[in-house]
C-alpha cells in the first residue's frame, strides 16, 4: 500500500476562545492572539500556506486548552516532507548534477562538514513549532531527531531554497544541529509542573472564587443597608382608610388603652377622665410605632426609645411634640374616626370640637 500522510488545507477558530497566547507561541504564521480574540492571519485562509504549516498547526490545535482550533485535512500521496526531508535525503545522498531537480539558486555551500560557526547558529535557532508537536510533527521532537549529524552537501539538499519557512526549519531540526527551544510558557509549565490544561483549570477556578467573593460582599452590603435603611425610614408604608367606624360607646366602658385599631388603623382608642379621644400610632420622632406598657401606664418606642403617657404627652426620649389626635364624633351610639382631621397639642388644638368626647 502507497504511504500517505495528512496536510492541513483549511483551519478556523470556533467561539469560546480564552486567549492564552498559547496558539500563537506554537505557529505564529497562522494565529494573530489580539486583545480579546484569536483570529487568523489572512495568508493562512489559503490552502497552499497551511499544507507546510500542517505540524504547527496541529501543535496549536492540541495545545489549545479549550479545543476551539478547528482544521480541515487531506490524505496525499508519499511521506511527510516536514518530518522526513533530512532523513530521504540521507538515504539518497548527493544526487548527480545531471539528474538533481531544478531549485532557485542559493548560496553555495562548501563540501566537507560544517562551518563551525553555522552550526553554532543552528545549535540556538528558533522554530514556531514547540516539542509538544507530535502527531504530524515529529520531526520536531527531541526523541526523534537523528544521532549522526549530516554532511554540509545533503544538509543543502535538504534545505531548497523555495522551501517554506517551516519546512526549512523542520528540516534542520531533522539534521541534529538544531533543537527546538522551548517556549517561556513550556519552560514555565516544567518547572512547576503544570500542564497547559491544569493551568487554564486554575485560572477559570480562580475566577469562580472570585465571583462567589465578589458576590457575597454584595449580599453582606444589600442585608446592611437593609437593616440601616429599616432604622431610618419610618415603618408606614401603606396609608388606611380615613374614616371608619370604631364600634359602639359601650365597647369602651372603663379608663384604659384600646388596641383593637393598632394594626388596621394606626389608632389608639383612649377613655382616661371622662373623655373618649383617638390618638395615632405614629411616633413624632421618625415615624416608628410605639408599644403601650400598660405596667408602666406609658407608651414606649422600640425604635429610638421616646415615651408618651396615656393622653399621648411626649416625656423622654427624642420625640419633639406629643402624638397626634384625630376627630371623633358619635353617630347614633356609633364611634367615627376621621383621620383627615388632626389636632395638635403644641398647638393648642386639644380641646376643640370633634378632638375627644365627654362621655
Amino acid at each position: 500500500m502507497a504511504q500517505t500522510h495528512q496536510e492541513v488545507v483549511k483551519v478556523w477558530i470556533a467561539p469560546g476562545c480564552i486567549v492564552c497566547d498559547s496558539c500563537e507561541s506554537d505557529c505564529p504564521e497562522v494565529f494573530d492572539v489580539q486583545e480579546e480574540t484569536c483570529v487568523i492571519r489572512p495568508q493562512a485562509l489559503k490552502a497552499d500556506f497551511t499544507r507546510p504549516l500542517t505540524p504547527s498547526i496541529i501543535a496549536a490545535a492540541e495545545g489549545c486548552p479549550v479545543d476551539v482550533i478547528k482544521f480541515d485535512t487531506v490524505e496525499v500521496e508519499g511521506p511527510e516532507p516536514w518530518a522526513h526531508a533530512a532523513e530521504a535525503a540521507l538515504a539518497a545522498g548527493p544526487s548527480p548534477a545531471t539528474t538533481a531537480p531544478a531549485k532557485k539558486a542559493g548560496p553555495v555551500i562548501p563540501e566537507g562538514p560544517p562551518d563551525p560557526k553555522w552550526a553554532g547558529l543552528l545549535s540556538t535557532s528558533y522554530t514556531s513549532h514547540g516539542p509538544e508537536a507530535g502527531g504530524a510533527g515529529v520531526a520536531t521532537r527531541p526523541s526523534a531527531r537523528p544521532a549522526a549529524k549530516v554532511t554540509a552537501e545533503v544538509l543543502a539538499q535538504a534545505l531548497p531554497g523555495d522551501a517554506p519557512p517551516d519546512a526549512k526549519a523542520a528540516a534542520v531540526l531533522g539534521t541534529a544541529y538544531g533543537r527546538a527551544k522551548p517556549t517561556v510558557s513550556q519552560r514555565i509549565r516544567e518547572r512547576s509542573g503544570v500542564t497547559r490544561r491544569e493551568a487554564a483549570g486554575v485560572f477559570a477556578g480562580a475566577s469562580v472564587l472570585l465571583w462567589i467573593a465578589w458576590s457575597s460582599m454584595a449580599a453582606v452590603a444589600a442585608t446592611w443597608g437593609g437593616a440601616f435603611q429599616s432604622f431610618l425610614v419610618p415603618k408606614l408604608t401603606k396609608e388606611p382608610p380615613s374614616t371608619f367606624k370604631a364600634g359602639k360607646l359601650s365597647d369602651y366602658p372603663s379608663d384604659g388603652v384600646y388596641e383593637q385599631y393598632k394594626g388596621a388603623q394606626q389608632v389608639w382608642i383612649i377613655r382616661r377622665k371622662g373623655k373618649l379621644f383617638a390618638l395615632s400610632t405614629i411616633c413624632t420622632h421618625l415615624g416608628c410605632i410605639p408599644n403601650w406598657l400598660p405596667a408602666d401606664s406609658k407608651f414606649k418606642c422600640p425604635c429610638h426609645g421616646s415615651g408618651f403617657y396615656m393622653d399621648g404627652v411626649n416625656f423622654e426620649g427624642p420625640a419633639p411634640r406629643p402624638l397626634e389626635r384625630f376627630a371623633i364624633k358619635l353617630e347614633g351610639d356609633t364611634v367615627i374616626i376621621d383621620k383627615s382631621r388632626k389636632f395638635r397639642s403644641e398647638l393648642n388644638q386639644w380641646g376643640l370640637p370633634n378632638s375627644e368626647l365627654l362621655v
